[in-house]
């Protein structure tokens, strides 16, 4: 009989709400969309590369740069696990982490502000460590806020929050990617490099704002007894056999390191835009609402698929919306010689569906692993799925090469051959909705 089950062996849907849900829910609600919104003043795909092209002159480094940012988040996440797998309490953890790591955004700013204009080399080293140590920080916060997390919101339910979080995000960063028009256009009242410092110090406050809400979160007890809990040798320990001896999650990390390579291409579709096509600096503000736009239908999308259809649907999903970006990239040379200026409008909706793919594109990989393994294994098993997604690092450094060496048109295609094989190997998947379909 159903009443007879243990909590955690129920359907989701018929599992009890953890203590403060509601509380919680709400906390973790605004600080995702001050997250989002923050997160598009220094866009990694719009305001980053430009900024970095602008300090460096090269494209090579444009791409080594990305993947330097991609990797400081995710590498270090499996050592993480083992450090915070054997905690009582995980929210100290998560409040260091991101009190700590937002803050640099204001040294970024300054170097930016006093340094800029005379050595901007100092200055670009200076912004690489910065945003290096802030994604670096914020891994150290990311294992333990998704094992936090976990317990806080229900499986069934997680869809709804961040994709209600996205879309307010969405509706502000529209509002934010005025500002980025506004700030590096030409009618700004500060000239390069002190009109992106601006944009570092914007980002730094809301960040923070983020901070103070996500400290007030209230950690639910564990339901692993403390004396089960693993110790850090024993969690890195057990990752190898984890990795060889579970399919379906291996089969998860193939999946995740073939559609993170879509990232090859990233970074140059606004140099695309700006270099190879002729559009100005200030249109990277269009670009930047265009894709929080997406980012907005993506946090609806996410609402609606994660929660009724579940992470493997999702997954599947981002593998289609991956491929759109680079196809509509490798039409555009060929469709302005009929269309003219007018190609810029191709180009808000290639953006558009860049904030789509990229608004979404984590969160199915992340609550797959949730619901697809036990509480005493989950910051294993993201920490694991996180640092082996480290391997997408490289994918911005070969997309800087493949631009120098051949072409636009062949990083856009090979982003595009990705996306292709994320998609072919996600049919292996297990489903980890089987206890809401009666499968079980």
């Amino acid at each position: 009989m159903a009443d007879s089950q243990p909590t955690s062996r129920l359907p989701f849907s018929e599992q009890p709400l953890p203590r403060n849900y509601r509380w919680n829910w709400t906390f973790l609600f605004f600080e995702s969309a001050l997250f989002t919104i923050a997160t598009s003043l220094v866009n990694q795909t719009t305001v980053l590369p430009l900024l970095i092209e602008r300090l460096s002159g090269s494209t090579v480094v444009v791409g080594i740069a990305s993947g330097l940012f991609t990797g400081a988040w995710l590498l270090p996440q499996v050592f993480i696990a083992g450090a915070v797998s054997g905690l009582s309490r995980k929210m100290p953890v998560v409040r260091a982490g991101v009190w700590s790591s937002r803050s640099f955004f204001f040294v970024g700013g300054l170097f930016l502000w006093y340094v800029g204009a005379r050595r901007p080399t100092v200055t670009l080293a200076a912004v690489l460590a910065s945003v290096v140590l802030f994604y670096a920080l914020d891994a150290v916060a990311a294992v333990p806020w998704f094992d936090v997390m976990s317990k806080c919101i229900p499986p069934n339910r997680r869809g709804r929050l961040f994709g209600f979080s996205e879309v307010l995000g969405g509706i502000c960063g529209i509002g934010t990617g005025m500002v980025v028009r506004y700030v590096l256009g030409s009618t700004s009242p500060w000239t390069f490099p002190a009109n992106f410092a601006v944009l570092f110090f914007g980002a730094a406050v809301i960040y923070q704002i983020g901070s103070f809400l996500l400290s007030l979160v209230r950690e639910p007890p564990n339901e692993v007894a403390q004396d089960k809990r693993l110790t850090l040798r024993q969690v890195l320990k057990q990752m190898p056999g984890i990795l060889t001896g579970d399919r379906g999650f291996r089969r998860l990390v193939l999946v995740r390191l073939a559609t993170g390579f879509v990232g090859v291409a990233s970074a140059f579709y606004v140099l695309h835009a700006t270099q190879r096509m002729g559009l100005g600096t200030e249109a990277s503000g269009y670009f930047a609402s265009a894709q929080v736009v997406g980012a907005l239908a993506a946090g609806l999308l996410t609402s609606v698929v994660q929660d009724h259809w579940g992470p493997l649907a999702h997954v599947r999903v981002m593998g289609v919306l991956a491929a759109l970006p680079a196809s509509i990239a490798l039409l555009i040379e060929p469709v302005s010689l009929l269309i003219g200026a007018r190609v810029f409008y191709l180009y808000l909706f290639l953006f558009f569906l860049l904030g789509l793919f990229a608004g979404s594109s984590s969160w199915p990989f992340f609550n797959y692993s949730l619901e697809y393994a036990s509480e005493d294994k989950r910051p294993s098993y993201v920490g694991l799925l996180n640092t082996l997604g480290g391997f997408n690092m490289l994918a911005p450094a070969l997309g800087g090469w493949v631009v120098k060496a051949f072409s636009y048109q062949a990083v856009f295609g090979l982003a595009l051959g990705f996306a292709a094989l994320g998609l072919i190997l996600s049919k292996g998947l297990p489903s980890t909705r089987k206890a809401d379909t009666g499968a079980e």
